[in-house]
């Protein structure tokens, strides 16, 4: 080994003297974050394969009117509460609910979704849901406040032509009118024979 070798060979030792204490902890701390950020993002697959599952199974249950649904279906909100599979949950509870009667189920239910959704079309979507349980029950002023939330362009239409039915059921002609006038024209809505039929209605009364 020449001289310049025997230098560069020191050069090396000194250099892993001052810093090769350094450079393995650093290479332990970045296998350590690759690895560990690895069974952290396997755990958030696992977490929400689990709730597909579960939401499936609960979902299955209601519809089959199975024995204990309403009591699974709301340990699985409650377990996976704030989640999307949890305020799917709740909207299929609520029409469960709904058709057996158990309108206080129904409300409770689709408040939760319509208050704590992050999704504007699953809030949306409960906010009508709520207000034609509320309009069942009579209860206009929370029937007509959840149908005036706001609401994407997709269900204004839908929204409209409910809040006219609030109105319609109080006797409240002229409101009702321009609540169904608005669905008609919200997106370039065709005539249904529902809502001529409503207009028709208001018209003869």
């Amino acid at each position: 080994m020449d001289q310049n070798e025997e230098q560069q060979v020191e050069r090396i030792k000194e250099f892993w003297a001052e810093h090769g204490k350094g450079i393995i902890a650093g290479a332990v701390i970045g296998f350590g974050l690759f690895f560990g950020w690895r069974y952290y993002d396997k755990a958030q697959i696992d977490a929400a394969n689990a709730a597909s599952a579960g939401y499936q199974q609960v979902a299955n249950q209601l519809q089959q009117d199975a024995d204990n649904a309403v009591a699974n279906a709301q340990q699985f909100i409650n377990d996976n509460a704030g989640s999307q599979y949890a305020h799917l949950a709740s909207l299929q509870l609520a029409q469960h609910a709904a058709t057996n009667g158990d309108l206080a189920t129904a409300v409770t239910a689709l408040q939760t979704v319509a208050t704590d959704a992050d999704d504007s079309n699953l809030q949306a979507l409960a906010n009508i849901r709520l207000a034609r349980v509320l309009l069942a029950q009579q209860q206009y002023d929370a029937a007509l406040a959840a149908v005036q939330a706001q609401m994407p362009s997709a269900y204004q239409a839908a929204a409209a032509e409910l809040e006219g039915d609030i109105y319609a059921d109080q006797g409240q002609n002229e409101q009702a009118r321009e609540a169904y006038q608005r669905a008609l024209a919200s997106e370039g809505e065709s005539l249904t024979p529902a809502l001529e039929l409503k207009l028709n209605s208001l018209a003869a009364s």
